[in-house]
């Protein structure tokens, strides 16, 4: 019963809601400053597809198309949240994609991905496995049943 009362008042939200809600926070902001060239700082090689290219925050290669499929993914977990169960798609789906974009950065040049569509760099990969191994994690976690989770989390 307590499991229920926080999935129809949202007082409590379950470890993969919360995960889709920061993630998708993270993510949206992430995607919207992507959209701000102040924020871009230096240059990528040539053959990224601009406009709006270069190094987010110095750091993360980015271009428009980049920035737009982060916006998407942020608004996407923030639209999911409220449901346990879209928020373990969410979370699946996004481990499996951020895997497919580690292994995507790990074996092409910044500029080669996509043919220059999807700016890559060694930064960005760290950031896609890091989201794909956490977004597996919680969406294991979520498929345990309750009493598992609590011996796994002794502080739950």
């Amino acid at each position: 019963m307590a499991a229920e009362a926080h999935v129809t008042r949202g007082v409590f939200l379950g470890l993969v809601q919360r995960f889709a809600q920061i993630f998708g926070a993270v993510y949206l902001l992430v995607g919207l400053t992507g959209f701000v060239p102040p924020l871009l700082l230096g240059g990528l090689p040539p053959g990224v597809l601009g406009p709006l290219d270069g190094l987010q925050f110095g750091v993360f290669a980015v271009n428009w198309f980049h920035s737009l499929t982060h916006a998407a993914i942020g608004a996407i977990g923030l639209a999911v949240y409220r449901s346990p169960s879209a928020s373990r798609a969410y979370a699946l789906a996004l481990g499996v994609a951020y895997m497919a974009l580690f292994l995507l950065g790990f074996f092409t040049s910044a500029a080669a991905a996509l043919g220059g569509l999807l700016p890559l760099n060694g930064a960005d990969d760290t950031l896609h496995l890091l989201t794909s191994l956490a977004a597996f994690v919680t969406y294991l976690m979520a498929r345990l049943p309750e009493r598992e989770r609590g011996a796994a989390n002794p502080r739950a």
